[in-house]
């Protein structure tokens, strides 16, 4: 017990000085005190060994055009209808193209006064609750740089070798091809920064020009 006692310590000292609260990788490692419980400890012990691997599938789909990315606590908008044919009319199909902004700074471009108000554009009849947004949900934004890249899968498509999109399949349709992110290229405030699922590389790229999309919201 003594030895275990003396480990136990040994190592609490060893993860609070390499990881603090704010680099900590897996969620729950640590609850911002600065402190280390032996159940604290042992939860960043055990996710430094599995790479914080979860239990299950990482992506559920909800059936409601919606996935779960049970990973990053995320929920993504799924598309559908990737026939090469656009349809202004559904937000959700795969073929469609959006700018980011026509002002070429600010959001404003199709992104965002099309697709975004079509997802959460709601109405309300007592001031109270809102209904009429996409599957629920009145929060869907476009995600960052970092959340968008979070969804390369190498080991998929042309990325693994074979032919489409890098990404998880349940994530259904998507275009082997640039996708707009939130953020902006720090070194021009013209340009922002995309995702390519043809490559799983990173680009920016002009904000007039005209990309694909898909919604992201943080789940409570």
């Amino acid at each position: 017990m003594k030895l275990r006692n003396i480990l136990i310590a040994a190592l609490a000292v060893s993860m609070v000085a390499i990881a603090s609260p704010s680099t900590a990788q897996c969620l729950g490692d640590f609850n911002g005190d600065f402190k280390v419980t032996v159940d604290e400890l042992v939860t960043a012990v055990q996710n430094s060994l599995d790479e914080c691997a979860i239990d299950g599938e990482r992506f559920v789909d909800n059936r409601d055009g919606t996935i779960t990315d049970r990973k990053t606590g995320l929920m993504w908008e799924k598309k559908d209808n990737l026939d090469g044919s656009t349809n202004p009319a559904d937000p959700h199909d795969a073929d469609n193209l959006y700018s980011w902004s026509s002002s070429r700074i600010v959001p404003d471009g199709t992104t965002f006064t099309d697709f975004l108000f079509a997802l959460d554009g709601g109405t309300s009849e007592d001031g109270v609750a809102t209904s009429g947004c996409f599957a629920g949900h009145c929060d869907w934004r476009l995600p960052s740089v970092e959340e968008l890249a979070g969804i390369v899968d190498r080991t998929q498509g042309t990325c693994g070798g074979g032919s489409g999109p890098c990404t998880d399949p349940i994530l259904g349709s998507m275009q082997a091809d640039g996708y707009w992110s939130a953020t902006t290229f720090a070194a021009s405030a013209i340009r922002v920064w995309l995702v390519d699922f043809g490559g799983g590389g990173l680009a920016e790229g002009g904000k007039n020009a005209s990309l694909f999309v898909r919604a992201v919201r943080n789940i409570p």
